[in-house]
């Protein structure tokens, strides 16, 4: 089997040792963020169904997306119009790669996080870490340090305190993915890559936040990009 340049855990993509371990991947996609390119979204969702039978695909919500461009001065109903094609581009793009590798209903494996808004595990999961965020320091921390991220490519110098609390929702509409993809999806075990640490996890899985931890049979790992000796330097 060739080697498809992405990287997890030490494994390529393709290696069916991931598939035996987790039967489930999970590919967190930023719309806004340069790394994933229309020809990386592709190549990833392809390479993904070389070996898991079982892919799915996430995506944010528009209104939480928009909020970044409207801390940097945009109107709030241009912000919302791009977030939503910019969105439903990136969509297509899993959903036609997936379709053309011979996964079926590609439509209830590639999920924007507003699908999720009424189910009962990720309503649950999401109450747990805003209450956690104005109660305990290492979530609020962990959520500061995503927040900043997500603004670095949309405001021009330093987050102010208030442009960071107006995009704390941003994260929390994605925590419950993030935390426990097994119980949001209705899967036995999982695995969810993404191209950089996420200090919500990272916090939650550490124990170091009361009253949350990481789903049974969930587990979230780094991707890296090796097919042109890319780097981890994109911002989300």
């Amino acid at each position: 089997m060739d080697p498809s340049g992405f990287r997890v855990e030490g494994l390529d993509l393709h290696s069916p040792r991931l598939s035996e371990r987790y039967g489930t991947v999970v590919l967190g996609l930023s719309p806004f963020n340069s790394f994933y390119s229309t020809e990386t979204v592709t190549a990833l969702c392809r390479s993904a169904a070389v070996s898991f039978s079982d892919v799915h695909v996430v995506l944010p919500g528009a209104p939480e997306s928009a909020l970044r461009d409207i801390s940097a001065g945009k109107a709030p109903r241009r912000a919302v119009l791009r977030s939503k094609r910019v969105i439903h581009n990136m969509r297509n793009v899993a959903r036609r790669a997936l379709a053309d590798c011979g996964v079926p209903d590609t439509d209830s494996r590639v999920h924007v996080l507003t699908r999720f808004a009424s189910q009962p595990r990720y309503r649950e999961i999401r109450a747990r870490v805003e209450t956690a965020y104005r109660t305990q320091a290492p979530m609020r921390e962990a959520v500061h340090a995503m927040t900043r991220t997500a603004l670095a490519t949309s405001v021009d110098s330093e987050p102010t305190p208030a442009q960071i609390e107006d995009n704390t929702r941003y994260i929390f509409a994605e925590s419950p993915l993030l935390l426990d993809s097994t119980g949001v999806l209705a899967r036995p075990r999982a695995l969810f890559v993404y191209h950089r640490g996420v200090p919500v996890y990272d916090v939650v899985a550490a124990g170091r936040v009361p009253g949350l931890t990481v789903g049974a049979g969930h587990v979230l790992s780094v991707l890296t990009d090796e097919r042109n000796d890319r780097g981890d330097d994109h911002s989300r």
